[in-house]
Parts: C-alpha cells; structure tokens; sequence
C-alpha cells in the first residue's frame, strides 16, 4: 500500500506540473507584456543578459528544428501513444520512478501537443542566453528522459538461469 501512496503521489505530482505550466503560458498569453522582462540586470558579468523571461512562439521542434505542422503533431501523437504502453507496462510493474519518469514525459509532450493545436505554435518563454528558448513542459520532458534512464540503469538483472 505505500508503494500505491508514492505512485499516487509521484504521478499527481507530475499533473501538478502540467497545471503549472498551463497557467504560465495563460499568464503569457494575457498578461506579459510582448517584449519580455529580465530576472538579472545588465550589471552581471555575463554577456548579455543571463536569465529573459519572454514570450517567444515557436512553430519548430526540439531545438528550433523546423518540421511542417502536420509532421510534427502525427509524430507527437505517435510518441504519447508509445509512451501510454510504456507508461501502462510502468504501472503494472510497480516501477515508481519509471512511472514517474514517462508521466513527465507524456505530460509535458501533452502540454506542447495542446499548444500547437490550439495556437499553431508551442509557447516558450525561457530565455537563458546559451539555449535556445523553453519552457516547463520542456524541462519536464527532459527531466523524464534522464530519471527514465537511470531507471533502467537502476533495474537488477535477472539471474542467468531465469533467462533461459
């Protein structure tokens, strides 16, 4: 029963995350002004400005990568519906931080598939001047994709005999 709890609680977790990030897009959409702000001032000693938080559509793929519309919502689409039988064969595993891991995942591709719908475009608006512009939906993916595979890694092998 408390391995139920954690999953319970993991999972929700990575909803809560999905429900962040889609009051911070809503935020941009309504309420910040179109040239942005900045959270360090020019002062510091990097170039430029560090950290810009700014409304920047974004039609690309990862990375800025273009690829037509279509293309990249038939691909999305394919990748959650892998990643639900992953997610699935998670759960009746029992493997906490796999599960937790392709939760991320999906819902952060999710929140992305739901931008591009609705707008035509993903809604990116962090800006730290040695990548390209992101957004939370993207730093779950990212951070689902690394606890995923320490997951993996994590997992014990099977014993030699119980494999033949």
């Amino acid at each position: 029963m408390a391995k139920f709890k954690k999953i319970v609680l993991l999972v929700s977790l990575s909803f809560d995350l999905f429900i962040l990030e889609s009051l911070i897009k809503y935020y941009f959409l309504n309420k910040v002004p179109k040239e942005g702000f900045y959270f360090f001032s020019q002062s510091r000693p990097w170039p430029g400005k560090f950290i810009q938080i700014i409304f920047t559509p974004n039609q690309n793929v990862a990375f800025s990568l273009p690829l037509p519309q279509i293309l990249t919502i038939v691909f999305v689409i394919f990748i959650l519906i892998v990643l639900s039988y992953i997610w699935i064969q998670n759960l009746l595993r029992n493997n906490l931080w796999g599960l937790t891991a392709v939760s991320l995942i999906i819902l952060g591709a999710l929140s992305n598939l739901i931008d591009r719908l609705i707008f035509g475009f993903v809604i990116d608006y962090i800006n730290i001047f040695i990548w390209p512009v992101f957004n939370l939906a993207d730093v779950m993916i990212v951070v689902g994709v690394i606890l995923y595979i320490f997951s993996e890694f994590k997992k014990k092998p099977k014993p030699i005999a119980s494999r033949l």
